[in-house]
C-alpha cells in the first residue's frame, strides 16, 4: 500500500430534510388514492421536496429516469392505517367490527380504536410494496444490502424515522381539503399546494381547477381554508412552510415544460419532473382549454416550452400540444411567442439539479482533515462531530446532512453504494451514507442501538466518510455490470506525465503551451522549424535534440528566456533529461548518456568497453561538448500518438459549468470475460454524471463507414457498461466529417426505438485553434 499524504479537504456543509419517493397503493380510482398519500406525505417534514407516485407508474422508462434523477434518500411504500381507508370507503371498519359481533360498548370502542390505528393490509398495498422495492433496488437507493433504514410510510411517524412537518413549522399551514381531490384536475393543482384533511365536500368545477394550476394560484374553495387558518398561513407543500429554500445546481433550467394525459404515469412523471425543473404544468384533460393560452406568454417562460407525456405518442403530444397553442394569448411582438417542442418522456433533458435545504443551514464552508491516497482518493481523517443546524433538536428532529468537496465531486451513479464512501475502518451500521448531489450525504443520527441518556455526541452520527478518486468510481461502476477496467499503453503513458509534472492539469497545460511544438521534435515526426545543423542527433534510443535548436524555434511571446527557464524546467521534472551524445573507441556507436551517468571514466552502452571522457569520443569539433537533451520514453510516446489531443479536449471541458469541478482519468481498456472491448480516452467525473470521451486528430471515427458503426457501438456501449451519462467526441478539426455525424445519428434513433440506454452525444471540434461544442441531434 502506497504512503498517504495529509491535506485539508475544503467543504460546502448543507443539512435538509429527508427526500422521498412515496409509493401509493390504488385501484381503479386512482385519483383518491394520491389524494390520500399527497395528504400523508404533506405531513411531512420534506414533504415539499418529496415525490409521491402511483404504484402502477413505477416501471415506465420515462418515470424512472425522472426519479433517477431526482436522487431520493429513500424509496418507501405508504402502508395507510384502516383509519385513512375508512375516509376513502365509508363504513369500512363500522362493517369490519359489526361482524365480529362485539356486544360490549366499551370493548366495542376499544376494538375499533385499535383497528383503526391498526396498518391496512390489501393486496394493493402489497403490490406498492413491490413495486417500491422494485425500485428500490433499479435505484439503488436504502437497499437492504445497503442497511436499509426506511421501507414504509405509515400514517404516524416513528420518531426515529421521520419528522413530522407540524414539528418544525413555526406558521399556520393550509392545504387542499381531500375530499375535493376527485379529478385529475383537482389532483393537478393539489400536487403542487399539498393536501390536508379537511372538512370540503362543495363541488368545484373542472374549468376552475384548470386555471388555478394554469395561474399556479388556487380555487376559491382553497382560498377559504387559507383565510381560516390564519393570514400568515403557508401551504403544506410549500417550501417556506418546512424552513426550506430549493437550491439549484448548474445554470437554472428556464424551459417550462407540459405534461399532457391523465393516466397516472402522466401524474408521476409530472410529480417527478417538479422536483428538477422550475416550471411543470401538468394538464391531464383532453380538451384544450383557454387557460391554457396563457401558458405561452413572456411572463411564464425565458426559453422553450417542452410538451411530453409518459401515456401518449409523439404523434398525440404534438396533436395535443398544436390545439393548445392556436389558443395562445399572443404577446405586443409576434416574434416572441415560444412554439412547444415535442420531446418523448424519456429525453427530456435534465441540465440543472435542485436540491431543497434548510433555509439557515446550506453550503456552509468547513474544512476537513484528510488523507490522500496515491490513486487520489480522500480518506477522513478524523470522524466528522454532531451539529444541530439553528431551529432543529436532535431529540424530535430527524435530518440529512450533505457534503460537497469543493474540487472533489462524487457523482451520484446508482453503483456508488455506501461502501464506496466510508473510510475503511468505518462502522458502516452507524448511519445511512450514500453519494448524493455531487457528494456525500449522512442521517444526521445513529442506525444502531443508542442507550438512553446518551450524549448529543453519542446519538448523533460521526461517520469518517471517503471522497473515491475517479479510477474506483469507475471500477464501482463497472464491477456492478460484470464488466472490469483496466488502464491502457497510452493511459500508463499518460498517468507517467503525470506524475513527472505533478498532476492532470499541469499536462493539460503543457499540451495546451506553446512547448509542446518542441516536444513533438523529439519524436520521429518533422519539427515545425528548421533545425541548425548539429543540434540534432537521430540515435538509435530516439532523437536528442541541443539547445541550440529549441533557441531557433520562434514563437510570438515565447522568447528566448522564456524557452530557457522552460528547459530547465522541463529537466527539473524529468520530462527532458540533460546530458552528452558519446561514441565507444572499441565499437562505432554514439548513444545518450544522462547527466548523472558521465564521469571521467564510462562504459560503452553497446560492448561494455571501458572509455575516457576525452574529445576524440565526442562528435562536436568544438573544445567541449555541448549538453543535449533526450525527451522521457513515456513522454516520447505520448507526444508521437497525438497525446495532446484528449489533453486539450479535457481542458476544454473543465471551462464548461456542468464540468466545474470535475476528476479526470486518463486512457483505459474495458473488459468483457477478461477480454478488451472499447478504449476510452478519457473520463470526467462532474456533480452530476460521469462522462467517457474518445479523441482523435481527424474528423472521422474509422477509415470505413462500416468500421465507423462499430466504434460508436463500442462507445456507446462502453458508456452503458460504466453508467456513463454523456459521452464526448473530440477532434483538433474543425468539425467531424457528415459521415461520421450521419452514422452517430442512425445509432442513436436505432437505439431509442428498440428502447435501449443511449448516453448524451456531444461533438467537440476545433481543439488547439477555436474549441466548441455541439449536442448531437437525432
Amino acid at each position: 500500500m502506497g504512503e498517504q499524504a495529509f491535506s485539508f479537504l475544503p467543504l460546502s456543509v448543507s443539512a435538509r430534510p429527508p427526500r422521498l419517493v412515496v409509493v401509493v397503493p390504488h385501484d381503479e380510482d386512482w385519483v383518491r388514492w394520491m389524494a390520500l398519500g399527497l395528504t400523508r406525505v404533506s405531513q411531512v417534514w420534506g414533504g415539499s421536496g418529496s415525490v409521491v407516485v402511483p404504484a402502477a407508474a413505477v416501471g415506465h422508462a420515462g418515470v424512472e429516469r425522472a426519479l433517477a434523477q431526482f436522487g431520493p434518500d429513500h424509496v418507501v411504500a405508504y402502508n395507510p392505517s384502516w383509519a385513512s381507508v375508512d375516509r376513502l370507503f365509508p363504513g369500512l371498519v363500522d362493517r369490519l367490527i359489526t361482524g365480529q359481533q362485539v356486544e360490549d360498548e366499551a370493548a366495542r370502542e376499544a376494538a375499533t380504536q385499535m383497528l383503526r390505528d391498526t396498518a391496512w393490509s390489501h393486496a394493493i398495498v402489497a403490490q406498492a410494496e413491490e413495486a417500491a422495492e422494485d425500485l428500490r433496488s433499479r435505484l439503488a437507493v436504502n437497499r437492504r444490502e445497503d442497511l436499509v433504514q426506511l421501507t414504509h410510510l405509515f400514517d404516524a411517524c416513528s420518531p426515529s424515522d421521520l419528522t413530522e412537518l407540524g414539528a418544525v413549522a413555526r406558521v399556520p399551514l393550509y392545504g387542499v381539503p381531500r375530499g375535493l381531490v376527485t379529478t385529475t384536475e383537482a389532483l393537478s393543482c393539489a400536487m403542487v399546494i399539498g393536501v390536508q384533511e379537511q372538512l370540503g365536500t362543495a363541488e368545484v368545477d373542472a374549468s376552475v381547477w384548470q386555471a388555478a394550476t394554469v395561474h399556479q394560484a388556487e380555487p376559491e374553495a382553497v382560498a377559504e381554508v387559507r383565510l381560516a387558518a390564519g393570514s400568515d398561513a403557508l401551504a403544506v407543500r410549500s417550501h417556506e412552510a418546512a424552513l426550506c429554500i430549493p437550491v439549484q445546481r448548474g445554470i437554472p433550467n428556464r424551459d417550462t415544460l407540459l405534461v399532457f394525459g391523465d393516466k397516472p404515469e402522466d401524474y408521476a412523471l409530472s410529480e417527478a419532473l417538479r422536483q428538477t425543473y422550475s416550471r411543470v404544468f401538468w394538464v391531464p384533460w383532453s380538451e384544450p382549454s383557454r387557460n391554457e393560452g396563457w401558458l405561452y406568454t413572456r411572463s411564464y417562460t425565458q426559453d422553450r416550452i417542452l410538451a411530453t407525456s409518459a401515456s401518449l405518442t409523439l404523434d398525440e403530444v404534438r396533436e395535443r400540444s398544436d390545439a393548445s397553442w392556436r389558443l395562445r394569448i399572443p404577446s405586443v411582438d409576434p416574434d416572441r411567442d415560444v412554439e412547444p417542442e415535442v420531446v418523448a418522456s424519456a429525453e427530456v433533458d435534465f441540465s440543472c439539479r435542485q436540491m431543497v435545504v434548510l433555509r439557515d443551514a446550506w453550503e456552509q464552508p468547513c474544512s476537513l482533515p484528510v488523507l490522500v491516497g496515491e490513486e487520489g482518493s480522500l480518506d477522513a481523517a478524523l470522524s466528522l462531530p454532531g451539529e444541530v443546524p439553528a431551529g432543529l433538536d436532535p431529540d424530535r428532529h430527524r435530518w440529512q446532512v450533505t457534503l460537497t468537496a469543493k474540487n472533489h465531486p462524487v457523482p451520484p451513479l446508482h453503483t456508488l453504494t455506501n461502501s464506496a464512501v466510508i473510510a475503511a475502518d468505518q462502522n458502516p451500521w452507524e448511519t445511512f451514507v450514500r453519494p448524493a448531489d455531487g457528494g456525500i450525504t449522512y442521517w444526521s443520527h445513529r442506525f444502531d442501538f443508542v442507550s438512553a441518556g446518551a450524549s448529543l455526541a453519542g446519538r448523533l452520527a460521526a461517520p469518517r466518510l471517503s471522497w473515491p478518486a475517479i479510477g474506483k468510481v469507475l471500477q464501482h461502476a463497472a464491477a456492478a455490470q460484470n464488466t472490469a477496467i483496466r488502464p491502457s499503453a497510452a493511459g500508463k503513458r499518460a498517468a507517467i506525465a503525470e506524475r513527472l509534472l505533478g498532476s492532470r492539469t499541469e499536462l493539460e497545460q503543457l499540451a495546451s503551451s506553446p512547448g509542446w511544438p518542441v516536444l513533438r521534435a523529439f519524436t520521429s515526426k518533422k519539427a515545425d522549424w528548421e533545425l541548425p545543423p548539429g543540434s540534432a542527433w537521430k540515435l538509435k534510443s530516439g532523437l536528442v535534440l541541443s539547445w541550440d535548436a529549441v533557441a531557433a524555434y520562434k514563437q510570438k511571446d515565447w522568447d528566448e528566456h522564456a524557452r530557457r527557464a522552460e528547459l530547465d524546467r522541463w529537466a527539473s521534472q524529468g520530462v527532458v533529461r540533460r546530458g552528452l551524445v558519446l561514441g565507444c573507441c572499441h565499437c562505432p556507436i554514439y548513444e545518450f548518456y544522462p547527466l548523472a551517468e558521465i564521469t571521467q571514466a564510462y562504459s560503452c552502452r553497446r560492448c561494455g568497453g571501458e572509455n575516457s571522457l576525452v574529445q576524440g569520443r565526442w562528435k562536436s569539433p568544438l573544445p567541449e561538448p555541448s549538453w543535449y537533451y533526450e525527451l522521457h520514453p513515456a513522454v516520447r510516446e505520448l507526444v508521437e500518438n497525438d497525446g495532446d489531443v484528449p489533453l486539450l479536449a479535457t481542458q476544454f471541458l473543465r471551462t464548461q459549468h456542468w464540468a466545474r469541478p470535475a476528476l479526470v482519468c486518463e486512457e483505459f481498456e474495458v473488459l468483457r470475460s477478461g477480454t478488451p472491448f472499447v478504449e476510452i480516452d478519457f473520463a470526467l467525473a462532474t456533480l452530476d454524471q460521469v462522462w467517457l470521451g474518445e479523441a482523435k486528430s481527424g474528423d472521422v471515427l474509422a477509415s470505413s463507414p462500416r468500421e465507423q458503426k462499430r466504434e460508436a457501438c463500442k462507445l456507446i456501449e462502453g458508456c452503458v457498461a460504466l453508467g456513463a451519462g454523456g459521452l464526448v467526441l473530440a477532434t483538433s478539426k474543425p468539425g467531424w466529417s457528415d459521415a461520421t455525424v450521419q452514422v452517430l445519428q442512425h445509432e442513436v434513433q436505432g437505439r431509442r426505438v428498440a428502447s435501449r440506454v443511449t448516453p448524451r452525444i456531444v461533438l467537440l471540434a476545433g481543439l488547439g485553434t477555436k474549441p466548441h461544442l455541439t449536442v448531437l441531434k437525432a
